[in-house]
């Protein structure tokens, strides 16, 4: 029986088929009697060929907590400050049945949208540049379909691996926790990511 592929490997894969570069890396940190368990760090980039400000990125630090220790998504810089966050994410069923949990800091007054997500930011000016604008709306609540673990946010992750994103203030439409894997869900990605972009841009 052939064995499982790791996800570096089915990110290569997704890279030659559709074409793309990858830059992809995997190291164990140091083990000792004390901690005899084998840690790694794993990042996997990838480039949209048509439009290489867009980047696939994964990255995984099993020694690492938080969102920024386990990522995967769709990433593109911005002109907001670094100071600048901003997190998007579709309404649940709880958001519906218990009006006592925290609703959204931001209302675009496009009650269509505004229904369906929850905004949380600490820049109106900068929130309302970025999302008062219907096709980016029409895009983001797609986004959300594609996928119910997607997130969406300015300056949510902090990117370190990609030098041209490092330091710089991104959007990113991404999940926590896991890889993204499927190459349908990548492209599609890929394809509204470049769509939001042009239209802020």
């Amino acid at each position: 029986m052939e064995e499982d592929k790791s996800a570096i490997e089915l990110l290569k894969e997704f890279a030659r088929k559709t074409d793309r570069k990858i830059d992809c890396s995997k190291k164990y940190y140091p083990t000792s009697t004390i901690n005899p368990c084998f840690l790694s760090q794993s990042y996997a980039i990838i480039p949209n060929q048509k439009t290489p400000t867009n980047f696939f990125i994964s990255y995984c630090d099993l020694k690492g907590f938080g969102d920024n220790a386990f990522y995967s998504g769709i990433f593109f810089e911005i002109p907001a400050p670094h100071s600048t966050l901003i997190r998007i994410r579709e309404k649940d069923i709880l958001d519906k049945l218990n009006p006592f949990l925290k609703q959204s800091s931001y209302k675009s007054r496009i009650r269509d949208f505004d229904k369906q997500v929850v905004i949380t930011e600490n820049d109106f000016n900068w929130t309302n540049k970025l999302f008062h604008n219907t096709h980016i709306q029409n895009a983001i609540l797609e986004i959300f379909k594609l996928d119910k673990r997607i997130r969406i946010g300015v300056n949510a992750i902090e990117l370190m691996h990609e030098p041209t994103l490092k330091g710089k203030s991104n959007f990113g439409i991404y999940i926590t926790e896991e890889w993204l894997l499927d190459d349908t869900l990548i492209e599609n990605l890929f394809m509204l990511s470049e769509k939001i972009r042009t239209e802020l841009f």
